[in-house]
């Protein structure tokens, strides 16, 4: 089975640390990359706790994340690779959309 894509959630504000719907998803890769930006500027790093601060950024990452990963569902013919024989496919993504929705 090919990797399924994790666009990423919130998770319950009662969990301490980060909730399992965020953790090793795109909007969780996001963050790292944020925080990296940060230290390469010697600025500190955001907190990594489930608190309210931490979760109104995440709210952010998480709509970027399901943002992009719906446009290149929603569009997946625009996106078309050619094989060696010559032929043009359109990829597929397996992508975790809990309830099967976008929203």
């Amino acid at each position: 089975m090919p990797t399924e894509l994790k666009p990423g959630g919130m998770g319950s504000p009662a969990i301490a640390g980060t909730p399992d719907e965020f953790a090793s998803s795109m909007a969780a890769t996001i963050e790292e990359e944020f925080n990296a930006l940060l230290r390469a500027e010697g600025l500190p790093a955001l907190p990594l706790d489930n608190s309210r601060e931490t979760r109104d950024r995440r709210r952010l990452f998480v709509a970027i994340a399901r943002g992009v990963l719906r446009h290149l569902d929603e569009r997946r013919a625009a996106i078309t690779v050619v094989r060696t024989d010559g032929a043009t496919v359109s990829p597929s993504f397996n992508i975790n959309r809990p309830g099967g929705t976008w929203s």
